[in-house]
């Protein structure tokens, strides 16, 4: 292969996480008095669909940057859509920007998310021989402290991020931002991520080497084409690039 730079998805990808993101929302939720022990995961995900609706429609007709979506306050009309359809219609907006608040900082600063345990040996590995590494991931907020938390930071050439539809993934926009910070022709990058309509579409798109890699989501390898590598565990990864 003529690759020179790999960037990686985070999310299933390069990271676990210690609950999901619904255990998550049932927690902050029940500390500032709303119980939501008996919602469902499948309740919670139709909620999640509606104030992802909602703010996908937001972004695009307000036009809104990249990076949009860092703020609380950016989300506090999305989760009023979201606990109104699980039923919960007298909830007021301060409490909702506190628990977006809390969330936030869950997310951003705690250990919720943290490296798959041979995510670091396979950066390292691949910084070794000599490969510039990237992060591309589909999310609202800088996950540079996760990175530097995990001590994998100074690994990583480009942290580029966008949940923004037209800038998230399947878009290319965090891919080719990445090469150009990286001083890269994409046709010299490989991209490798867990899911096939998000990771290896942007990957294509980009006219970079799509790599799916499937320990978070082994039901997506019966998704692929012939030309996209699948690897079912990260230093698996290594084998490509030696």
């Amino acid at each position: 292969m003529k690759t020179r730079a790999i960037l990686f998805d985070l999310h299933h990808t390069l990271t676990r996480t210690k609950e999901s993101v619904f255990g998550l929302i049932r927690r902050i939720s029940l500390q500032n008095g709303i119980d939501l022990t008996d919602t469902t995961d499948a309740d919670l995900q139709t909620a999640f669909r509606e104030a992802d609706r909602f703010l996908a429609e937001f972004e695009v007709k307000n036009n809104v940057g990249a990076h949009w979506g860092s703020e609380p306050e950016h989300w506090i009309e999305a989760d009023l859509r979201m606990f109104q359809a699980l039923g919960i219609d007298d909830i007021e907006k301060r409490r909702i920007l506190k628990i977006e608040i809390e969330f936030k900082y869950e997310i951003l600063e705690t250990d919720y998310e943290y490296l798959h345990e041979d995510s670091n040996e396979l950066l390292t590995q691949l910084r070794k021989r000599g490969y510039e590494l990237g992060i591309c991931t589909r999310r609202h907020d800088d996950p540079s402290g996760l990175l530097e938390r995990e001590g994998v930071k100074d690994l990583i050439s480009s942290v580029t991020w966008s949940g923004v539809p037209g800038y998230a993934k399947p878009s290319p926009f965090t891919l080719f931002e990445a090469s150009e910070t990286i001083g890269m022709n994409p046709t010299l990058c490989a991209y490798v991520g867990n899911l096939v309509e998000v990771d290896v579409r942007a990957a294509q798109r980009a006219g970079m080497q799509p790599i799916l890699l499937t320990w978070g989501n082994p039901e997506e390898s019966s998704k692929t084409e012939e030309q996209v590598i699948i690897k079912r565990h990260p230093l698996e990864i290594l084998d490509v690039f030696d």
